[in-house]
């Protein structure tokens, strides 16, 4: 039996904006409140608005709402409070909001305005769930109030109480896909990842399979769940990889693309399939531990139901392709925010991460069938030269050898910036080079913006993951112009640039210039390397 499933939309010109609901543990006081917002272009009279909060109806008294400010209500006590961060409605006989959830409505008379159901799974990470954090939604010209337009607060103190939300994007809308999905005999059980009630009614038409699978003969949805069933007149064969497309999706008024999704039965994994690749357990302040994986196979691996250490991973699909790195963390945010080279789409954040020690301690990852890789790390794997670890991650440097070889985990280089969250390690080495060798990528550089040789590149390959790098660079007379890279580790290879720029940022004059450059290690070895090259300009030739 098909169900015919309604999109809610409201008109919004008044809107839930922001809900403190456990405000204990922040900066901010300890005060439930919500904001409403005038999302409009004209004064919007609240006194002609009531606020209802799980059945429980609260009259506005009049205010005068300006276009595109905000308003904070509260109970009474709570008035002086937060005074201080805007204008405030107390209002009389305030229910308590629930930590877990309630359904807040904003009504015109009979007319519905707006409509929240909120849930503290919302939140980020348990951190913010477990209080002083108030939910705020994305983007208020978009109309759907589901879980995606929401989140918790990232200003420092847990809210935004009066003042623009900390993450208002007004241009966002999400990435729908599916996250769920279940090969059956001659079906396909699948689940989206936005919530049931704001998907529109599909038809048969709107998907298909290629492999010569083609359209469903039917769908339905599952009785009392969120789950989609297509049924197909053939077979699917489990070992077969199909690719289902999906076709666009009407949500609250706009049209957003279903990504293709590659339809598998997974595989078997075995040890080591997938191998723990990075750990950073002791972070900057401003930062926050995490684990990096790698797929080691030549398919992608469901990772719903996995476990890290005793976290779960995911509850819902999450793909890990084929050759491909993912950064495990409880505050992606705070990865993002000390790791400038992060690959964000690389970064996963969990609900919560276990507790890593920084002086020793254990990473293990485990399927639903059973351990598929462990390590052993402690502080003194870090190299001798790291004089202070903070920030700094534990790299491995072969895929192939033993997790717990002692020789197979390593500093992360700091010329990479002490980590490589969400690419190929700054020590990784399954091939490794037999010489050391240093080199220009053009004895010639241009600094003139034209998109050519603008910038002097110096190569390095090592043959080792614990060297050293000092590297000048001096005019031809032998002054120096630059300290480019003063004891510094470095990987196995890589490329480092100048921007012809000396040490106050002046751009150095057209002419020849050396560089000279240092690589030394821990055991007394030590290698210099010198060359020339030439700073042109368009109207200068040498």
């Amino acid at each position: 039996m098909w169900l015919i499933v309604t999109t809610n939309t409201y008109s919004q010109d008044v809107m839930i904006n922001e809900i403190m609901a456990n405000p204990k543990n922040g900066e901010l006081p300890a005060v439930e409140y919500i904001e409403l917002m005038n999302n409009s272009t004209s004064v919007q009279d609240l006194g002609k608005l009531s606020l209802n909060i799980n059945k429980k109806n609260l009259q506005i008294p009049t205010y005068l709402l300006a276009p595109q400010q905000f308003v904070i209500l509260c109970a009474q006590d709570g008035e002086e409070q937060l005074a201080i961060y805007g204008n405030v409605i107390p209002l009389v006989n305030w229910p308590q909001l629930n930590n877990s959830g309630a359904t807040i409505q904003l009504y015109r008379g009979n007319t519905l305005l707006d409509e929240v159901v909120y849930k503290d799974s919302w939140h980020q990470n348990s951190s913010k769930k477990s209080g002083g954090w108030s939910l705020e939604r994305i983007n208020p010209n978009w109309t759907c109030n589901m879980k995606s337009n929401w989140s918790s607060s990232i200003a420092r103190k847990g809210g935004t109480p009066g003042s623009p939300n900390s993450i208002t994007d007004k241009t966002y809308l999400p990435k729908v896909a599916i996250a769920q999905m279940e090969i059956l005999e001659k079906a396909i059980r699948m689940r989206f990842n936005i919530e049931r009630q704001f998907l529109p009614e599909f038809q048969k038409e709107d998907f298909s399979i290629d492999h010569g699978v083609n359209t469903p003969v039917s769908i339905s949805w599952m009785e009392d769940s969120d789950f989609l069933l297509l049924n197909f007149d053939q077979t699917i064969n489990p070992q077969e990889i199909y690719t289902l497309t999906v076709n666009e999706i009407e949500l609250c008024g706009q049209l957003l693309q279903v990504p293709e999704y590659l339809l598998f039965d997974q595989p078997q994994v075995r040890y080591n399939d997938i191998v723990i690749n990075e750990i950073l357990f002791n972070p900057q302040k401003e930062g926050s531990d995490f684990i990096e994986i790698y797929n080691r196979t030549d398919l992608p691996i469901n990772l719903q139901g996995w476990l890290l250490g005793n976290r779960t991973i995911s509850d819902e699909l999450l793909l890990l392709e084929s050759q491909d790195f993912l950064v495990l963390t409880a505050e992606k945010e705070k990865i993002i925010r000390t790791h400038a080279n992060a690959v964000v789409d690389r970064v996963y954040e969990m609900t919560s991460l276990p507790a890593y020690p920084n002086q020793q301690g254990v990473v293990t990852l485990y399927s639903p069938g059973g351990l598929v890789d462990s390590v052993y790390y402690h502080a003194a794997m870090h190299s001798s030269w790291i004089k202070n670890p903070k920030g700094i991650s534990l790299e491995r440097q072969s895929y192939e050898e033993d997790s717990n070889l002692p020789e197979n985990f390593k500093s992360a280089a700091t010329i990479a910036g002490g980590s490589t969250p969400g690419f190929r390690n700054s020590t990784h080495t399954d091939n490794p080079n037999k010489k050391i060798d240093l080199f220009l990528t053009s004895k010639t550089v241009s600094p003139d913006d034209d998109g050519f040789e603008d910038e002097l590149e110096i190569n390095y390959r090592l043959n080792g993951a614990d060297y050293m790098l000092n590297l000048n660079i001096y005019a031809e007379k032998g002054t120096l112009v630059n300290r480019l890279i003063q004891q510094q580790s470095v990987g196995f290879d890589g490329k480092i640039k100048w921007d012809c720029r000396d040490e106050n940022t002046q751009k150095a004059a057209p002419g020849h210039y050396i560089y000279w450059a240092e690589i030394y290690r821990e055991n007394g070895f030590r290698e210099i390397f010198k060359g020339a090259f030439v700073i042109v300009h368009k109207s200068h030739q040498y």
